[in-house]
């Protein structure tokens, strides 16, 4: 008897470890498989952002081979034509003494070498037979340039002289274009959701859009990100300098509004090609954020759009689930009948009417589902529910799903309950049961 005893609470430690040991491997399976779709997701940004950034690599490769050995030539053509130019104007100027004639001859040698689209720098580098012009289309200066012509800013520093690169460039960008502003918005609406759950944990509540706050709510939203444009704007402004030392601080701000608003007039440009990378990561994190700006403006406009608008044809409405598009009627005739629901009964709901009402945080009335509901919906899908369980089963498994094969018994009971037994109940009772206006009682109430 005292062995009994001490055994029994053994025994309980036991069975509790196990279902500790139990839960434990089911809670690391759970963790592993929120971890697997989790990096599964996060892989697949990863893949289109690191494709972007070869992206941009092998373009500014290509255009530096089409132009970087194309401007050497360049270069020499061009000495070779200002110095022409210059002692044209200088034995014209020797054979005269008249004004006019002077500023004439002037006018047309400034005329002519303003055509080809030099520097005063490189004019006068060219009057020193052995100095060389520093190229500009170095690969730096290359990837700068692709850099602008994907996120539409061109600054218009360089630009491709030969016929090849301008055809190159034009399906560069065609495709490249496109793509890179499909990965800002993406890279701008993980900001947004970054800085709505930054906000939700400083305010430790949760953010709830009430149906008479939704305007107030967005605008709140807008400020927020725009505060933070300006803050990011005022920052980088005063770091830029520290490199580009011929820009003060006033010229920062101006550069970086031209450029994270993608104007890019192009008086302003980067010149340290050696602090080519971290301009460029503050250009496409600023970039993120006027997305991100954007977007929450356009909620705004869309908002006020839509104001005042009833919603109709619900089940016409397309919408994206898990990366596939979903008409409303299909999703929602896919989860009445994955409940039981007949046809029938899903076309007696108002769905654009239980929409409006939801929008508006009211709570439509339940509809009671009458036996003779499974009868038509088992004669159109018999799969999906099983009406051989009996009450006793349906009780434990709380659905009327269940896998686990009936004892002969339990299928002797379960032919009683069968599609024809149960329609005990007709339309003339269902009636009976409707109230005054015709509708289905609330069984909650």
């Amino acid at each position: 008897m005292f062995g009994l005893r001490r055994s029994i609470p053994h025994k309980t430690s036991v069975a509790n470890s196990t279902i500790t040991r139990t839960s434990n491997a089911s809670n690391s399976k759970c963790a592993w498989m929120k971890f697997r779709n989790v990096l599964r997701i996060a892989l697949g940004h990863l893949a289109l952002y690191c494709f972007v950034v070869c992206y941009v690599f092998a373009g500014a490769w290509v255009f530096h081979q089409l132009e970087g050995e194309n401007e050497t030539e360049l270069h020499d053509k061009q000495r070779e034509y200002a110095m022409n130019l210059k002692k044209d104007v200088i034995a014209k100027l020797a054979t005269t003494e008249n004004v006019a004639e002077i500023n004439e001859h002037l006018r047309m040698f400034l005329r002519n070498i303003s055509n080809l689209h030099i520097s005063l720098d490189n004019y006068l580098i060219f009057n020193e037979p052995s100095q060389v012009v520093p190229k500009r289309w170095t690969f730096p200066s290359s990837v700068l340039f692709s850099f602008t012509i994907l996120t539409t800013i061109g600054y218009g520093n360089v630009t491709p002289h030969t016929q090849q690169c301008k055809v190159f460039l034009m399906i560069y960008g065609a495709f490249g274009i496109p793509l890179f502003l499909i990965t800002i918005a993406d890279l701008g609406r993980f900001s947004k959701t970054a800085i709505m759950a930054l906000v939700q944990k400083v305010s430790k509540r949760e953010l709830k859009k009430q149906s008479d706050e939704h305007l107030l709510r967005e605008i709140a939203e807008v400020m927020l990100v725009a505060g933070l444009f300006v803050v990011f704007i005022a920052i980088g402004s005063a770091v830029i300098p520290l490199w580009e030392n011929q820009l003060t601080y006033f010229d920062s701000v101006y550069f970086s509004y031209m450029s994270l608003t993608t104007i890019g007039l192009g008086d302003i440009v980067p010149r340290r090609m050696d602090f080519l990378l971290p301009t460029l990561i503050y250009i496409t994190i600023g970039l993120w954020l006027t997305t991100a700006l954007v977007e929450q403006l356009a909620d705004v406009f869309r908002l006020v759009h839509y104001a005042g608008r009833q919603v109709t044809n619900v089940k016409g409405i397309t919408v994206w689930l898990g990366g596939r598009r979903l008409s409303m009627g299909g999703l929602i005739s896919t989860v009445c009948r994955r409940v039981g629901m007949s046809e029938n009964l899903i076309n007696q709901i108002n769905w654009d009417r239980t929409v409006i009402d939801a929008l508006d945080g009211k709570m439509p009335p339940t509809l009671p589902i009458f036996p003779w509901h499974f009868t038509d919906f088992l004669e159109h899908d018999p799969p999906l529910i099983d009406l051989s369980i009996d009450l006793d089963q349906m009780d434990v498994c709380g659905s009327f799903y269940c896998s686990k094969p009936l004892s002969a018994k339990k299928q002797r009971r379960a032919s009683q309950m069968s599609a024809p037994a149960i329609a005990w109940m007709r339309p003339q009772e269902e009636a009976r049961i409707l109230d005054a206006d015709g509708n289905f009682p609330n069984i909650d109430a």
